[in-house]
């Protein structure tokens, strides 16, 4: 949940994403591009704005440009329930967003990996050096590191099952507040500048 008039006017003023526009003047085959033309490339190719966000993401700065709903003293109840929603959606999804992305292209394998390594590193380290348990217990030793090695990868099974059902519940309330978004400024319940931050 993005505005694209923010994203336009971050790609041209914000040395941040200078890639991005790099790529953006390279589509477009010119130097001189106004925030009309990235705001209309941007919602040609959702591509430039998967990297945006990622580019976000990696800097830790969200992508989730959506304010509160300030509720009014003339809304309606059905206004006010459909705004705490959104409101509460919101905050959700901020708090979810490390979860946008499914956990195929993440670090979880490397992350977990090293620490299973390094694990198996120091238990050798600490056996060889202080402890004569490889000449007369080297099964147990290296049963020891085959436990290591599973209960690693358990542990890589469990973050990844975590992070997919973070991620489909991401996916879930991210659609349905698009959707109440969308719906709400079609039925005139709040702007565009009430919703979306500048």
């Amino acid at each position: 949940m993005v505005n694209i008039q923010k994203v336009s006017n971050q790609i041209l003023n914000d040395a941040l994403y200078n890639t991005l526009l790099f790529e953006i003047k390279e589509k477009l085959s010119l130097q001189d591009i106004t925030p009309v033309m990235v705001e209309n490339l941007l919602r040609e190719e959702p591509s430039l704005l998967t990297e945006y966000k990622e580019i976000n993401r990696q800097s830790e700065l969200s992508s989730i440009q959506v304010k509160e709903l300030v509720i009014n003293k003339n809304d309606t109840y059905k206004i006010i329930k459909i705004k705490k929603e959104i409101n509460q959606n919101i905050q959700i999804l901020k708090n979810l967003e490390n979860f946008e992305t499914d956990s195929k292209n993440s670090a979880y394998p490397i992350w977990i990996g090293s620490v299973g390594v390094m694990v198996i590193f120091m238990a050798h380290n600490v056996i060889a050096l202080f402890s004569e348990l490889y000449s007369t217990h080297s099964l147990l030793v290296y049963g020891s590191f085959a436990l290591i090695l599973f209960f690693t990868y358990f542990g890589y099974i469990k973050i990844k099952k975590n992070h997919d059902s973070q991620h489909q519940l991401f996916k879930k309330i991210y659609v349905t507040t698009q959707r109440m978004i969308k719906d709400g400024l079609k039925a005139s319940n709040f702007t565009h500048d009430e919703v979306y931050e500048k």
